[in-house]
């Protein structure tokens, strides 16, 4: 089941196009963070807490509310598909994917947003569209590890164009912070599922990304031992913690990125502290070699 972009979209751009003909509060947000020098220590967590909150437009609001159910539709499929097929790239990702949760609940805590989550049980979900799409997601996931595999593809092309749509649409610092660098783990994600399917003679073809704007993103390496600043500019990990935001979030919490050493992660943290990538691309389908959850 593919959700319709007009009818997931429409209210929050409308919102957005009528709060932006009003000055920006993100204005008035400042960004010592983003001086001239080592910008890298401290990571993604530093640079957001160096941000200052300013209110939010309420379609700023509707789309973190948004995005943390679509984050956690991403990681309640990969953990029932992880169940499903023993493959350590729904495993992996699934950490991922709790730590982009993290992120946006960030900003919920920061904004004081207010909201009606009161569990992160998986294939539950206020949103009744994530919801059903969920159901199907998974149904479909699980008749073959090939169309699981598809399904994991779906679900990063629809995360980047819905990132992409509230990046452009709001000026507010945080968010543009936190969104720029869900999209980097998306992207990352991507790739590692394309590649997964192309061993086993399969082709993705977008639903919801370009496709000029999808051959870009396979065209790339991965992206890691980065990240990126409210600008969306490119800033080199330099040994900082590139997460940060872990945290036990509505009584449940998945636990650490677990890698055999070989990948390029770097976990540190038992609650998704850890820098590593866990896009499931590395030997074995991990890219841990801590316990942190990475992005």
């Amino acid at each position: 089941m593919r959700i319709n972009r007009s009818v997931t979209w429409i209210a929050i751009i409308a919102l957005a196009i009528t709060s932006l003909a009003i000055t920006s509060p993100a204005e008035a947000q400042r960004r010592s963070a983003m001086q001239v020098g080592p910008k890298c220590t401290g990571g993604v967590g530093a640079l957001f807490n160096d941000i200052e909150p300013v209110e939010l437009f309420e379609f700023e609001e509707t789309a973190v509310l948004y995005m943390w159910e679509e984050e956690k539709l991403a990681r309640d499929v990969y953990l029932a598909l992880a169940e499903r097929w023993q493959l350590p790239i729904f495993a992996n990702i699934t950490l991922a994917e709790q730590k982009h949760m993290d992120m946006v609940w960030k900003l919920i805590a920061t904004y004081s947003i207010a909201h009606s989550f009161t569990e992160d049980t998986p294939g539950v979900f206020v949103n009744e569209a994530l919801k059903e799409l969920y159901i199907s997601l998974v149904a479909r996931g699980e008749v073959s590890l090939v169309e699981g595999l598809l399904v994991g593809a779906e679900i990063e092309d629809k995360d980047l164009f819905d990132l992409d749509e509230i990046l452009k649409a709001t000026e507010n610092d945080h968010l543009e912070l936190v969104f720029h660098n869900l999209a980097k783990g998306s992207r990352n994600h991507l790739r590692a599922f394309v590649r997964a399917l192309t061993a086993h003679d399969e082709v993705y073809t977008p639903l919801y990304l370009d496709p000029d704007t999808f051959e870009v993103i396979l065209a790339a390496d991965m992206e890691r031992r980065m990240f990126y600043d409210a600008d969306g500019e490119e800033i080199p990990a330099c040994g900082a913690t590139v997460g940060g935001f872990g945290g036990v979030r509505l009584g449940t919490r998945q636990g650490g990125c677990q890698g055999d050493g070989s990948g390029n992660g770097n976990g540190t943290g038992q609650n998704g502290n850890g820098s590593g990538e866990c896009d499931g691309s590395g030997p074995n389908g991990g890219n841990g070699s801590g316990s942190g959850g990475g992005n």
